[in-house]
């Protein structure tokens, strides 16, 4: 059981909640920036022979956040802390975990390799790549998000809905939200017809009529997502609803999604956004009890 938590910047309404939920104290710091950029970090807490742990999400900038993560660990640790527990909601360079030209950085290797210094145990949550747990010196652990998804679109009561994922690496997370809106569920698979041309489809069941639920771990440029999202309307959905677990978010996507015929998009605040209406801190504050 965890004594105290420290939010870093990233994560501050998420930290409050997690305070709450598990009844601990909420860690006092300072977190300011320099003019230049650089960040001052200062603990006013007692933590010596506490177990505590650090919620700090690595979105952007990303560089910035992890050492800000890694600076908090390191202080805890330098104040006699018993046991610290790096909780990062969303963990950067995710898609950096293998080599494809010599010479390449394993940056996600890098950055496990840095917060395994400060911390007895990671937690996160839908980690891009689950084989990067295995990068870090420390116990890791992956939590889904998806059930929380699910339970978020149940609540439509949506007539006939039917969850999609856009590839099949994203199926799992399909499977458990249809399971919680109890429908269900398929993935978009590209078939090439001939030179330059390929069509999109689900696999095997049909949208047409259908409220379609579009879910992935993560929304970035969202190319993909825009593209499941014309697809499904050219096939006949009633509706598309889109939601993920990450909202990275980069450009104007979220305006390109309802544009492009979603009519909601909404994801959880592992990253704090204007589409982050769903909160992660049951999942967190299970692990962490």
């Amino acid at each position: 059981m965890v004594d105290i938590l420290f939010p870093g910047s990233v994560c501050q309404v998420l930290g409050r909640e997690l305070v709450d939920e598990l009844g601990i104290e909420l860690g006092e710091v300072t977190i300011k920036k320099f003019p230049d950029g650089e960040r001052y970090l200062r603990i006013h807490s007692e933590v010596k022979g506490k177990d505590c742990a650090v919620v700090q999400s690595m979105s952007r900038p990303q560089d910035a956040n992890i050492l800000e993560l890694i600076t908090l660990m390191e202080t805890l640790k330098d104040l006699g802390a018993k046991r610290i527990s790096a909780v990062v909601p969303y963990m950067a360079y995710g898609r950096q975990d293998k080599l494809f030209h010599p010479g390449e950085a394993l940056s996600s290797r890098v950055v496990a390799k840095h917060i395994s210094m400060g911390c007895d145990e990671l937690i996160t949550v839908n980690i891009h790549e689950e084989h990067i747990l295995k990068f870090f010196d420390v116990e890791a652990r992956n939590l889904d998000a998806s059930p929380i998804l699910g339970e978020y679109f149940k609540c439509h009561e949506l007539e006939a809905p039917l969850v999609i994922a856009p590839d099949e690496g994203a199926e799992y997370m399909a499977k458990e939200v249809a399971g919680r809106v109890k429908c269900d569920h398929d993935y978009l698979v590209k078939n090439r017809l001939g030179p330059g041309k390929v069509e999109m489809m689900p696999k095997s069941i049909a949208v047409k009529d259908k409220d379609v639920i579009l879910v992935d771990d993560m929304i970035d440029s969202g190319s993909t997502m825009l593209e499941a999202i014309r697809i499904l309307r050219e096939q006949g959905a009633s509706n598309v609803l889109v939601g993920c677990v990450h909202p990275v978010l980069t450009g104007n996507i979220v305006t390109r999604l309802f544009t492009t015929g979603a009519i909601d998009v909404i994801a959880t605040n592992t990253i704090p956004s204007e589409i982050s209406f769903i909160t992660v801190s049951p999942l967190l504050s299970s692990a962490l009890d």
